[in-house]
């Protein structure tokens, strides 16, 4: 893995403070236990906590998320279920955890065509 970014690491706290005015409430995890639910996704060779996890319930959220974080030089992993077994939602020490969780709605099925469309965190059972 590439070595965390120094200076990301130096700003959490004014991170964290800026994720939990985008998602308030519950919808920042930041405490070292608490986040040791996202260190891995289903691929659990390779464990890592990441700098914060956010959980947005809107996508007005997400977008706000993704702007901050872009605008900041912030790394975004996004996650859906966490159920996947290739690794391609790890966390990064300096990245900030995009938790997609909650959209877990089931928007469509086409059975003509044997096709569904879901939000990310709907899970393949």
């Amino acid at each position: 893995m590439p070595a965390p970014d120094k200076d990301v690491l130096a700003r959490r706290q004014e991170i964290l403070r800026a994720l939990q005015a985008i998602v308030p409430g519950e919808g920042v995890i930041h405490d070292e236990r608490e986040m040791r639910a996202y260190e891995t996704d289903g691929l659990t060779a390779y464990r890592q906590l990441p700098l914060i996890v956010v959980l947005p319930e809107t996508v007005e959220q997400v977008s706000r998320v993704l702007k901050y974080c872009h605008d900041n030089n912030v790394k975004v992993v996004p996650r859906g279920a966490g159920t996947s077994l290739s690794g391609g939602a790890l966390p990064l020490e300096d990245g900030v955890l995009l938790s997609m969780m909650k959209f877990n709605r089931v928007l469509d099925i086409d059975f003509e065509n044997r096709a569904v469309t879901v939000q990310p965190g709907v899970t393949n059972l």
